[in-house]
């Protein structure tokens, strides 16, 4: 680096709080399981036939 045109560098502190019931995970989770039925209702019916 060349001496004299970079900015300083300094510590930064990042505090981050997740509640459980904002976490983008769980709604995901939850949403898997239906789709994962309504995948077997579909192809039940064809494999029926």
């Amino acid at each position: 680096m060349k001496p004299g045109i970079h900015p300083a560098h300094c510590p930064v502190a990042l505090r981050v709080e997740v509640a459980d019931a904002a976490s983008p995970t769980l709604p995901r989770a939850l949403d898997t399981a239906g789709r994962a039925e309504r995948f077997e209702r579909r192809y039940a019916l064809r494999g029926a036939n």
